[in-house]
């Protein structure tokens, strides 16, 4: 089988490089990919048999990778965090590691790979259903309504209104309150997404969630990117533009 790996810590990318390599299973590794970015790229001209991917990447997180590109090449996901298990199998995961590697769950979840392509009968409609359900349920979830941060010592509790936008950058997440005021925030951008309010807040790109009211100009900056400006500004240099593929939502989520 042909493996990539998509890691951008060099310790952990070596260290489970060498595990794949005393494996029982026989397989070599194809490449080995830093970046949402890089992976997004690479994966639009180039496929392998099994992905082995860490969630968290210095750009973004992984899921980013397989939601642009519809993947559906099995994926062992792996991390240091356990919260995203659920959230990984919407995608075409197979298994969930744990860091640090253990040889013996690796190749474990190694075999379930092989069985998987093993079957041939597998029932992809019964799978969508499943998969089509586990996002219903999700959709159906209570919005969140507050957010507790730090400010010093001191725990604040932000209502959803009083926020204007979330923005990530690298790996923290910061909140934006409507009176200009930022704090980190303790969770992702994607996480994130599947508690707010659809009504109120729009992921427009893999950087921003961003409410209505913070959005003070929108300007068509070519014939498929839009350009927008937030008030409260969040002080960066790079402008900030609707993701492609997200314009006609947001263009439709502007219209409700």
């Amino acid at each position: 089988m042909e493996v990539v790996i998509i890691e951008d810590e060099d310790l952990a990318a070596e260290s489970l490089e060498k595990l794949l390599l005393k494996s029982e299973h026989k397989l070599t590794i194809k490449k080995r990919l830093e970046s949402v970015a890089q992976s997004i790229e690479w994966f639009k001209s180039n496929s392998c048999d099994l992905i082995l991917s860490d969630i968290h990447l210095g750009d973004g997180e992984s899921f980013e990778i397989f939601e642009t590109l519809k993947i559906t090449t099995p994926i062992i996901f792996t991390t240091a965090f356990d919260k995203y298990a659920i959230q990984s199998f919407q995608f075409f995961a197979i298994d969930y590691l744990l860091k640090p590697y253990d040889k013996h769950k690796l190749d474990k979840a190694l075999g379930k790979y092989v069985d998987y392509t093993a079957t041939p009968t597998a029932d992809y409609g019964q799978i969508e259903h499943l998969l089509a359900h586990l996002k219903g349920a999700t959709d159906s979830k209570i919005e969140q309504e507050r957010f507790l941060v730090y400010r010093g010592d001191k725990l604040l509790s932000i209502t959803h209104k009083e926020i204007a936008y979330f923005m990530a950058e690298n790996k923290s997440l910061f909140l934006y309150t409507t009176t200009g005021e930022s704090y980190l925030y303790d969770d992702t951008i994607l996480n994130l997404e599947l508690k707010l309010s659809k009504k109120d807040f729009f992921k427009i790109n893999r950087k921003f969630i961003v409410r209505h009211n913070a959005i003070k100009t929108i300007v068509k900056y070519s014939q498929n990117r839009l350009k927008i400006e937030l008030e409260p500004s969040p002080n960066i240099k790079d402008f900030i533009f609707i993701s492609s593929k997200n314009v006609n939502a947001f263009k439709a989520w502007l219209n409700k």
